[in-house]
């Protein structure tokens, strides 16, 4: 599978319309989000990339309840988590009590009492033979030869991610209806019998491979479309820079009717919500900046075309944000932002402008416009960046930038 398999990163956005790992019957292809590396990266940079790229698809889809079939996702999630389980801890082997003539383990005295021969010594009796358990290793144990054929299955899917392209062959065939149908038994049998809390995850995920199968290999995908990806986006940004809790600083708009019974009980409308807010502190004030960041999955960043900046309405919105939270925050100032992804060879963020109606002055009455590296961005959410930069880093970057360019003028 691993040769089979092509890494693209497109040059335009909309190029192929979704980003993730896509495995057809012949070929299968990863696609990353447009310009995410470089054309020269190497094989394995592009593997370690690809699999932080599926774990956010990963969260994003199980968080919004989106993309694509859910029972392909699920599978694909097991598969995951059982060559990870593989990685750290090797075959999953069972142990089995084994009861032996030894002195060695633990001495069953009413088997040796009854099937030992007794010797008498002065009076005192002495047994000839010892019964004890010992726990032995069952390598044959029909869930070691369960987990071998669906760590096979599961690596010849996605093993490439892994480096992983061999593993040990199973009794059992996935592409058996009846090696499925049987396995599916044992398992759900050991789900009702056992309490241990790793082995009740373990026959999760490998029920989940066995049912996604049901006795034929097929392709599995972990995708989302481009529009999609947007969420993704906008987790990054709400952990990587958000350091407050939005929660606390909604704007409730309601209708107050003047032929409403109960003149006290206003009709509630849709909640404001800021998507994120930051607080910086900064070295030369006492009082720390505040910023409202608006993640915008568009397009300007690859294009430069003014066509896909914000619109009025998203600049709007934001500037009410501003208002509403200096007038309700004891006149602390908050200034907008607008986030969007770019490809940046030199510095993770850049600069690019502002949006503000033409009669307004007033840095309140702005939103400023920043792009930023999503490779770097992902590389900080995971804290895996190449350059050593930390989340404080990044919003202490995002500080300086805008203090420099934007609320100086």
């Amino acid at each position: 599978m691993e040769d089979k398999v092509k890494f693209i990163v497109p040059e335009d956005k909309r190029e192929y319309g979704y980003v993730g790992l896509n495995l057809e019957t012949d070929s299968a292809k990863f696609v990353f989000p447009c310009r995410y590396l470089p054309d020269d990266a190497d094989r394995n940079v592009q593997k370690a990339e690809a699999k932080k790229l599926l774990l956010l698809i990963k969260r994003a889809q199980e968080e919004y309840l989106f993309g694509g079939d859910g029972e392909e996702r699920t599978q694909l999630f097991s598969m995951m988590w059982l060559i990870r389980d593989y990685i750290d801890n090797g075959y999953y082997t069972e142990t089995e009590s084994v009861m032996k003539r030894s002195p060695k383990g633990k001495i069953d005295w009413k088997h040796t009492m009854r099937h030992s021969r007794i010797l008498s010594d002065n009076g005192n009796l002495i047994y000839r033979d010892f019964y004890s358990y010992r726990n032995m290793l069952d390598a044959g144990n029909i869930l070691t030869q369960i987990y071998k054929c669906c760590l096979g299955y599961s690596v010849k899917t996605i093993g490439f991610l892994y480096g992983i392209s061999q593993t040990e062959r199973s009794v059992f065939q996935v592409e058996s209806a009846g090696d499925v149908s049987y396995m599916c038994f044992i398992l759900q049998r050991e789900q009702s019998k056992t309490f241990n809390s790793y082995k009740k995850v373990m026959l999760f995920h490998l029920l989940t491979i066995l049912k996604g199968t049901q006795g034929k290999l097929h392709a599995v995908s972990l995708l989302m479309r481009d529009s999609e990806f947007e969420y993704v986006f906008e987790t990054l940004i709400n952990e990587v820079f958000g350091t407050e809790d939005v929660s606390k600083f909604y704007n409730q708009y309601s209708y107050f009717l003047k032929d409403k019974t109960d003149d006290d009980v206003p009709y509630a409308t849709s909640l404001l919500r800021p998507d994120t807010i930051m607080q910086v502190n900064r070295p030369e004030h006492t009082e720390p900046d505040y910023y409202v960041i608006d993640a915008k999955y568009y397009n300007y960043g690859y294009s430069r075309n003014q066509k896909d900046l914000p619109q009025s309405s998203s600049i709007t919105k934001q500037i009410g944000y501003n208002h509403y939270l200096s007038d309700h925050n004891d006149r602390k100032k908050y200034y907008s932002v607008f986030l969007l992804p770019t490809s940046l060879e030199n510095e993770p963020i850049e600069y690019v402008g502002y949006a503000a109606s033409e009669k307004e002055k007033n840095v309140i009455d702005k939103v400023a416009v920043c792009l930023i590296d999503l490779r770097t961005l992902v590389d900080v959410f995971y804290g895996t960046s190449r350059q050593g930069i930390s989340r404080e880093d990044l919003r202490q970057m995002l500080r300086h930038i805008l203090s420099e360019n934007f609320l100086n003028h």
